[in-house]
């Protein structure tokens, strides 16, 4: 019998979790496309592991929303869905707003100039949209981590392995790059500011303008 859930922190550190961060990294960075299948006897060849031990990782990629195993057919690349992008968006905003407000309650000043320095990233990576994602993403786990919440952390960074593929789909624009930076700014304000109702708002928006970027890229086929 299965035992409890473990936290995404105790979970990563078995070597079937290892093999599926970088399973799920390969997807999310369209080395594995949207409905190709995975084999396994590749993957454990790729990876220097047993079969047992990818079958168990891409479980968890599964569990993550990023593949879907098939009875008898093995697994492969969930499709791009837009209404999978609405759904998971919608409460990853709520859970990143519930993060934002409870930020600003424990942000210590050495806390405050990290945040200074992962903006300052971001605003270095502006032109590339790659490197600009990487940057967005490194922040907002920075946030989450740090809001002072184990649970809300663990759930947080599940949906974001859910809507990473989407979130770089998103910010493939320059124009949207730099709403989204302009965002960020107001939000690293407020949160520096101790205002969480405006913390908290930011912080949703900016999870909300990534599903509609996202949302009209896969409208239009893009």
């Amino acid at each position: 019998m299965a035992g409890p859930p473990r936290s995404t922190y105790e979970i990563y550190s078995t070597l079937p979790a290892q093999i599926a961060v970088r399973i799920g990294q390969a997807i999310v960075e369209n080395e594995f496309t949207p409905g190709q299948k995975l084999r396994e006897v590749d993957l454990a060849a790729s990876f220097g592991v047993s079969r047992a031990s990818v079958r168990e990782a891409l479980r968890i990629v599964e569990h993550e929303g990023l593949v879907t195993i098939l009875p008898q057919r093995g697994a492969q690349v969930t499709s791009l869905s837009a209404q999978e992008v609405q759904d998971i968006f919608e409460i990853r905003a709520q859970l990143i707003g519930l993060a934002c407000h409870r930020l600003t309650q424990v942000l210590s000043p050495d806390m405050r100039s990290q945040l200074d320095q992962l903006l300052e990233g971001l605003r270095r990576s502006l032109d590339d949209g790659e490197a600009y994602a990487r940057a967005s993403q490194t922040i907002s786990e920075f946030c989450v981590r740090h809001a002072g919440s184990r649970r809300l952390a663990d759930l947080v960074l599940s949906f974001g392995r859910q809507t990473a593929r989407y979130t770089r789909l998103s910010l493939s624009t320059p124009d949207r790059r730099r709403q989204s930076f302009a965002n960020w700014q107001a939000k690293v304000a407020a949160l520096i500011e101790g205002d969480a109702a405006t913390a908290e708002r930011l912080g949703r928006q900016l999870v909300l303008d990534t599903r509609d970027a996202a949302l009209s890229l896969l409208t239009d086929g893009g």
